[in-house]
């Protein structure tokens, strides 16, 4: 028997991939296997490309029900994408789902694991990551942890929510370049799904990709790094002042200055080095108010289209009993 629960499955997509209609079908049979309500809700950044996705776009949606499409109008941020889709998605649960690397079988475990009374369900998965990122990793798990957020290892970006967590997530206002530690914070309990990446699709992880998204994650998502800087600042002048008493004494003292030359070079360099550090951080807490003060949305919306052919046409929304006997433990009723 197929189970009761109202699945919605967010997909971000590259409008050049290959093979998009064989990957929706593969998706579309494993949800009509298992679930009796389901959407599958793609998301497209823009501009839309009429040649490469146009055509394919119109033949899915005669022929595979329940798909939403979504063209947005602009290139955003992954998070900001997974963010739209959050807040599109009308399914009892809701499943972050990566196209290229992600097997099919994955959204039944998800979504079992999740009814078993876990609101936020994270993926972990073994990946091939260079010996650079490695050793960054754990660094950047410290400062992380530091500004309160934590993931397990190896975590992917595949996620299961439930519609409360869903709703606390999506009542949180500006929350789209802070995604994923909104996740995090929802208060409702989460744990780990571990499964195998699709090993033909897997992405080498860098230590710059991984250097950059712990920069964004740090500015967006805490104010703890700018009160580091502030006080690294402030250990820096402190230096510099008892160095140039220590200058002053020698120079009284000795009246050799040249010998001081390399040792004021190296300290010069130390703190211009301090200096810009800090200014970059400045910079990027500045670039984030402006992002927050502006009356700009993060993104819009150009069109949206449906599938022109349902699951099941002859199927009515009430039903005087349930048709499913599974216990769902996370409450997905909408009554929040």
């Amino acid at each position: 028997m197929k189970n009761d629960s109202f699945v919605s499955i967010v997909l971000n997509i590259n409008q050049k991939i290959a093979g998009l209609e064989e990957k929706i079908i593969k998706i579309q049979s494993e949800l009509d296997t298992l679930y009796s309500d389901y959407e599958i809700l793609i998301l497209a950044q823009g501009p839309m490309v009429i040649t490469t996705i146009g055509h394919n776009l119109e033949k899915m949606l005669e022929h595979i029900p329940c798909i939403r499409y979504i063209q947005l109008a602009g290139n955003v941020h992954d998070d900001v994408v997974w963010a739209a889709g959050l807040e599109n998605a009308i399914g009892d649960f809701v499943v972050l789902f990566d196209l290229y690397s992600d097997p099919v079988t994955a959204i039944s475990g998800v979504v079992d694991l999740c009814k078993s009374g876990i609101d936020v369900v994270v993926g972990v998965a073994k990946q091939h990551i260079s010996l650079p990122y490695r050793l960054f990793r754990s660094i950047s798990g410290a400062v992380l942890q530091a500004i309160d957020y934590h993931l397990p290892q190896e975590a992917t970006s595949l996620r299961c929510l439930s519609r409360r967590a869903v709703n606390s997530v999506t009542s949180t206002g500006r929350f789209h370049h802070q995604f994923y530690l909104r996740i995090q914070k929802t208060g409702y309990p989460s744990g780990s799904y571990f499964y195998e990446l699709q090993p033909e699709n897997i992405v080498k992880k860098s230590f710059w990709n991984g250097f950059r998204y712990l920069i964004r994650l740090m500015v967006f998502n805490s104010s703890r790094p700018l009160r580091w800087m502030s006080g690294i600042g402030m250990a820096g002048s402190f230096v510099s002042f008892v160095f140039a008493v220590y200058s002053v004494a020698i120079n009284v003292i000795s009246g050799h200055v040249v010998e001081g030359w390399t040792t004021t070079i190296l300290f010069m360099s130390l703190l211009f080095m301090l200096q810009f550090v800090m200014l970059a951080f400045f910079g990027e807490y500045l670039g984030r108010l402006l992002d927050e003060r502006s009356e700009q949305a993060d993104y819009s919306v150009v069109f949206e289209k449906n599938s022109g052919v349902m699951v099941n046409q002859d199927r009515v929304n009430v039903l005087s009993e349930a048709t499913s006997t599974f216990k769902n433990k996370v409450q997905t009723g909408r009554d929040r």
